[in-house]
């Protein structure tokens, strides 16, 4: 529930462009760190097994602190809550390059691990908690769009600021820290409360709502797969890295501009149809890019529709959560979406990796 009484329609939109500006700026920082921790740790020659179990930890962290995160914003304001994740992120970047050892950096990253989770889960329940029947597919659509051009923007960031020294981890810490600001600026006072306990037991929020928390799942398997996978399945059909890179960035291209339409159609149609509908095409893609990835110009618009619809499920699953509850409910089926969502994370590259392999 929203603190006190209903916000006016100024405070709703003040409301919204603290968390979307907040989450906006976490997005480009994690799209700086996650290829920066990659290279660095390839630079110092790690095995290919301890980089895969260290980039583990955010989801194992996840797995964590989820069932948690209700009780929590019980005790603490949301937007508390969330300077004290911005703080424990921004703090972790340049523990990384302070502390220059990989066994190091596994307690690092859980920690940092911790923080998104928190991040992520609390601010998907601002936005729905402020969405109203009418709105609510676009104001997601909107929510994700930010977030994923926030994320994609990462990468063009560390080849602004390399991979060297002190600086990128700075600029990171610099950047999850300015996440702060527009909370403060706007956000104060305006934040989703949460003043009871859910009416049954977070495990149950994993199943009362299979369709969108199973979307969750699907799609946290498919966009972990294409960002890690998509680039060596496109060298061994004979791609150059070059073009392997290329066809990443039109997979997020479908991410960025599909969102808010697929939101739009969601709140003027059957939300589970629409979602079906996306699992269908996004089925449909995913067994075409066998066929036409040996041809760039059939590849990039499969890729485009493909990364288009699929993350339609995240966009229409947090929809229909919103619909169906509210309040502290409403807190911890978000809790669960993301838990699942990591698990889809943490099981698709295995598995996809060795389908690889086999064939």
């Amino acid at each position: 529930m929203l603190a006190d009484a209903p916000l006016s329609p100024a405070e709703r939109r003040r409301s919204l462009i603290a968390v979307i500006a907040c989450i906006s700026v976490v997005g480009m920082g994690l799209g700086v760190s996650i290829p920066l921790l990659a290279l660095l740790m390839e630079r110092q020659g790690v095995p290919a097994s301890i980089i895969g179990l260290n980039t583990a930890m955010p989801a194992l962290a996840t797995f964590m602190l989820t069932p948690f995160i209700p009780a929590l914003l019980r005790r603490v304001p949301a937007i508390t809550f969330l300077m004290v994740c911005i703080l424990v992120s921004a703090i972790a970047m340049p523990a990384y390059y302070f502390f220059p050892n990989v066994w190091l950096w596994f307690p690092i990253r859980f920690a940092n691990g911790l923080a998104l989770t928190g991040l992520f889960v609390v601010s998907e329940f601002w936005v729905n908690t402020l969405a109203d029947e009418k709105n609510r597919g676009r104001l997601i659509g909107i929510y994700g769009t930010v977030l994923s051009s926030g994320f994609a923007s990462g990468p063009v960031l560390l080849f602004l600021v390399g991979t060297q020294g002190l600086l990128p981890f700075a600029t990171i810490g610099a950047l999850i820290l300015a996440a702060g600001v527009p909370l403060i600026l706007f956000g104060r006072g305006l934040a989703p409360r949460v003043t009871e306990r859910p009416t049954r037991s977070f495990v149950s929020f994993l199943v009362v709502a299979p369709a969108a928390t199973l979307a969750g799942l699907v799609y946290g398997a498919t966009e972990t797969n294409i960002f890690n996978l998509l680039p060596v399945y496109g060298v061994r059909t004979g791609m150059t890295e070059q073009t392997a890179a290329f066809v990443l960035s039109i997979f997020a291209a479908g991410n960025i501009f599909c969102q808010i339409p697929i939101g739009i159609w969601a709140d003027r149609a059957d939300r589970r149809m629409v979602l079906l509908v996306c699992a269908l095409v996004g089925l449909l893609g995913a067994s075409a890019i066998p066929l036409v990835a040996h041809n760039i110009w059939l590849f990039a618009p499969v890729l485009f529709v493909f990364g288009g619809v699929v993350v339609g499920l995240y966009t229409v699953g947090l929809t229909l959560l919103g619909q169906r509850f509210r309040g502290a409910d409403l807190a911890s089926a978000n809790a669960a979406f993301v838990l699942m969502y990591s698990t889809g994370a943490l099981i698709g590259p295995p598995m996809a990796g060795i389908g690889m392999d086999l064939w």
